[in-house]
This record gives structure tokens, sequence and C-alpha cells, in this order.
């Protein structure tokens, strides 16, 4: 059921790309195109749809794991609203590593999909659990990330 599972979230991933391309040729169009602005927006609003549908079927195989799903992307979405008025000069991700976490002082080690430090050392995190935390520099160790 896991490489099902997977599959649902491979096929997500590249129906969301696809759409977020499309948007893009929606902004290039000329806005006298009217006719081309309405397929553009069609075929979007079925993406959207094939993906609702997609996340029903990972639903009904395994609820848990489409509330984490749904978990992660809730986070996903205030860790982009914190990141705006951040700057950030070091980001890690599980994605690009395989590996993500920070150290607090106490050597206790906090497991993350992102976790990104700022000019100051204050630190913004996304939990394996789909929770965004903020951490004071004071908390931890300066070389968190690796």
């Amino acid at each position: 059921m896991r490489s099902k599972i997977k599959g649902l979230l491979q096929k997500i991933n590249f129906i969301e790309t696809d759409m977020e391309l499309h948007k893009q040729i929606l902004v290039s169009i000329p806005s006298d195109n009217t006719a081309e602005m309405e397929t553009i927006v069609r075929k979007i609003a079925d993406q959207k749809q094939q993906i609702n549908a997609l996340r029903l079927d990972i639903k009904s195989l395994d609820e848990d794991e489409y509330n984490k799903i749904i978990a992660i992307e809730r986070a996903a979405g205030i860790f982009r609203q914190i990141a705006r008025d951040k700057k950030y000069v070091q980001v890690n991700t599980l994605n690009e590593t395989g590996e993500c976490f920070i150290t607090f002082n106490d050597d206790t080690r906090l497991e993350c999909l992102v976790a990104a430090k700022e000019e100051n050392g204050n630190w913004t995190v996304l939990t394996l659990e789909g929770e965004t935390k903020e951490y004071p520099s004071g908390l931890v160790k300066q070389e968190a990330i690796e």
C-alpha cells in the first residue's frame, strides 16, 4: 500500500508542476486573447480536480497518511509566509541531503523536512510531523545543519 501512496504522490507532484507551468503561460498570454486564456484556466481547473481526486484516493487507502500529508502542506504554507519576512543564510531540506535536523544546546536533535537559519542565528523549522516552529539562536548549536 505504501508504494501505491507513493505513486499517487508522484502523480500529484507531476500535475502540480504542470499546473505551475500553465499559470506561467496564462500570465504571458496577451490580454486580448481571451479564448486562449479561457482554455488555460479550464486546464488549470481540471488539474486541480485531478489533484483532489488523487488526494481522496490516498485518503481511502490510508487516512492517517492523508492527514499527515495535509498537515505538512499546511505547515509548508505557514513556513512560506514566515519566510517572506526573513533572510535565510542557510537552508537544508530532507530532499536535498537525505538528512535534515537541528541540534539544541542540550544535544537533543530535532529531525525536520526543512531547517533554515537567519542572519541573526534564529531558526525556522518544518518538522516531520507537519509543524512549523521557530527557535531563537541561543537554543540551537551553530553547527546544526550539516
